[in-house]
């Protein structure tokens, strides 16, 4: 473990300053929300700060963006349930989980200058069609996991059947923004009822 640890240390030492960001932000981490009346998530590089207003024992919820520099605020929506978020490692985007019911979770991108809104689910179902029967079931969970470079995701998708025979299933993927869609396993099962 002490020479692993010391092989990254000089890696980092002698690697450019591109590549030391690209291994520092391979771990972005997710946030769960609420945890608080305010959460602040800033971005990577210090531009941005995702903050969630959740006032009254949570009875509102709402995610706004600021531009630290100006300290212009903007609303990016307003939720009924909890979110997860994570910052890409550019800084450029950021994901949502939206748990918007007990019965689904969705997923969306957003540009961090634009607050253009990308439903990853409609990513998915682009690559892979196959991907509708699972999305559109009693019980569709689709979360994106984590960032694996500033536009590729790693994505589960996950739930069940509510008509018998009762089926659970979990999908995985690699999502790039750009379109490319690459299912990585698939899992499906018959549940006892």
């Amino acid at each position: 473990m002490i020479w692993r640890a010391l092989i990254v240390s000089i890696l980092l030492i002698h690697l450019p300053c591109a590549a030391k960001s690209q291994v520092k932000s391979a771990h972005r981490p997710v946030v769960d929300l609420p945890r608080g009346a305010v959460s602040r998530i800033p971005a990577p590089d210090g531009r941005w700060t995702l903050i969630f207003e959740c006032p009254n024992d949570c009875s509102e919820r709402k995610l706004w963006i600021e531009d630290n520099p100006s300290h212009k605020r903007r609303l990016v929506k307003e939720y009924e349930r909890s979110l997860s978020i994570s910052w890409a490692p550019d800084s450029r985007l950021f994901f949502v989980n939206d748990a918007s019911g007990s019965t689904e979770t969705l997923c969306y991108i957003y540009d961090a200058a634009t607050l253009k809104e990308t439903d990853l689910a409609l990513l998915i179902a682009a690559g892979d069609p196959e991907s509708t029967e699972f999305l559109n079931v009693g019980h569709s969970y689709l979360n994106a996991k984590r960032w694996i470079n500033s536009h590729e995701l790693f994505v589960v998708l996950s739930g069940h059947t509510d008509e018998p025979p009762l089926r659970g299933f979990t999908l995985r993927y690699r999502v790039n923004l750009n379109g490319h869609v690459q299912k990585l396993s698939q899992h499906s099962e018959e549940e006892a009822q």
